[in-house]
């Protein structure tokens, strides 16, 4: 899946402040689609990572 692709999911996912673990799920198969990480899908999924760290995005079960 293209960057831009990837970056609109993560937007409108966390659109509310929250992630469903569905949304989680989705997003990591987006980014692992091409059976290759690049070095952006990895900065943009650390980024959400530290958003539910901080405590920015609520992760919903």
């Amino acid at each position: 899946m293209e960057l831009e692709q990837i970056k609109t999911m993560i937007e409108r996912a966390l659109a509310d402040g929250r992630l469903s673990r569905q949304e989680s799920e989705a997003i990591k198969a987006a980014i692992y689609s091409d059976k290759k990480v690049t070095k952006e899908e990895s900065q943009l999924f650390r980024e959400l990572q530290n958003q539910i760290f901080n405590g920015d995005i609520v992760l919903e079960d």
